[in-house]
């Protein structure tokens, strides 16, 4: 399967990306003071931006956030598998 390709997105791949969005929704707390900052940031600019720039912004910013825990995960998933297996032959 290759990660980076966004066009091989079987059905089995999306249920297994939205079951990490969701295990890291649950594991990653928003209120931060790096989320605060940012959520302060973004309503100064909505006083000088139309709405819609600032929420096309917004989803970006949590697009790409999102995309990046996700991979995060998956990388440490694949390095948890990786150290299990030399644990594995060691034993073996």
């Amino acid at each position: 399967m290759d990660k980076g390709n966004p066009m091989n997105n079987t059905k089995g791949d999306k249920l297994r990306n939205y079951t990490v969005i969701a295990r890291l929704d649950d594991a990653i707390p928003l209120n931060t003071d790096e989320w605060l900052a940012v959520e302060q940031l973004l309503n100064q600019i909505s006083e000088f931006v139309p709405i819609s720039l600032l929420n096309t912004l917004t989803e970006s910013i949590i697009n790409y956030a999102d995309d990046q825990a996700r991979r995060g995960y998956l990388l440490g998933q694949e390095d948890l598998v990786a150290e299990l297996r030399k644990k594995a032959a060691r034993i073996a």
